[in-house]
């Protein structure tokens, strides 16, 4: 076996890592669930439905 030592971070690895993640207990629940899990973006409320502009959507029994 060859014991390498790993590269070293580029710039960019360095200051990516030295952002710290929101806390748990800052992320509000109701806007997670109304993320669009295709792209990301916050899905529209209609009726029984929420609608993602790319497409994507979910029904009341997606829910449960």
């Amino acid at each position: 076996m060859l014991n390498q030592a790993a590269p070293a971070p580029t710039s960019d690895e360095s200051a990516s890592a030295a952002v710290a993640p929101t806390p748990v207990a800052e992320i509000d629940p109701g806007l997670v669930m109304t993320c669009c899990a295709n792209c990301g973006k916050q899905m529209i409320d209609r009726k029984c439905k929420m609608i993602c502009e790319c497409g994507y959507f979910l029904s009341c029994s997606d829910y449960y």
